[in-house]
């Protein structure tokens, strides 16, 4: 009977370690996800940084700074949030 039980205990950790696993994938996958959507997001506001030079220029006023400069900062902020989930996915992945 011991034999028995023996396996039905392997059997079960068996399932619980199968079943963190496949938590691990989601949330890397999760996470992946929202990194490539970080990135889309950061595609965006490089074209609207273009956008803003170019209607300056068209328009003929000076360096549209302030605008610019706000666009970088969400660019840059966007990097770090990039770099953050980077790290959440290591650390999930080291778990």
């Amino acid at each position: 009977m011991s034999f028995l039980k023996n396996l039905g205990d392997k059997a079960l950790n068996t399932a619980k370690v199968v079943g963190n696993k496949s938590q691990d994938l989601m949330e890397i996958g999760k996470l992946k996800m929202h990194i490539s959507q970080l990135e889309g997001d950061i595609k965006k506001l490089k074209g609207e940084i273009g956008e803003v030079v170019y209607n300056a220029y068209i328009n003929g006023q000076g360096s549209p700074s302030e605008q610019v400069v706000a666009l970088c900062d969400s660019i840059s902020a966007k990097y770090t949030e990039i770099e953050e989930t980077k790290a959440k996915i290591e650390q999930v992945q080291n778990d």
